[in-house]
């Protein structure tokens, strides 16, 4: 039904519960993966993918001067959806954007998203053959 992010606190119920309790086999993709009707004192997701969903599978902030304007950004990775997600956060961690990291398009499916050693984001192609590690540092 969807993909969310959510903003962890100590304790925080996420309403998370597709097998109904164990009443139901296997995972029940139409069940919302915060389902507030079941438990309506979860914790709202702060992004949610809505329908259809995107398969985020990875993420990580990009950090550090060099990246100006996208320091902070979350990037998410989506094996689905085949593409970056580049999410900006406010200081409360609410999504205040989201944008598409263009020049990604047509790699297919991306897995996983981290930040090196050397500053630069480094993101993994999920294809089954041909795959490849991608580099994106930050322009100077």
């Amino acid at each position: 039904m969807d993909d969310e992010i959510n903003l962890l606190t100590p304790g925080g119920n996420y309403g998370w519960d597709p097998s109904r309790g164990g009443t139901v086999g296997g995972y029940d993709e139409s069940v919302p993966m915060t389902d507030r009707t079941r438990f309506p004192d979860a914790i709202p997701a702060v992004w949610s993918s809505g329908d259809p969903t995107e398969a985020i599978c990875a993420l990580a902030f990009m950090s550090g001067k060099a990246w100006g304007s996208l320091d902070g950004t979350l990037a998410v990775t989506a094996l689905k959806g085949s593409k970056l997600l580049l999410l900006t956060l406010d200081a409360a961690g609410a999504v205040v954007r989201t944008e598409v990291a263009e020049e990604l398009n047509g790699l297919g499916r991306l897995r996983a998203a981290r930040l090196g050693p050397d500053g630069a984001l480094y993101v993994t192609t999920s294809n089954g053959t041909g795959d490849r590690v991608l580099r994106i540092a930050p322009q100077p």
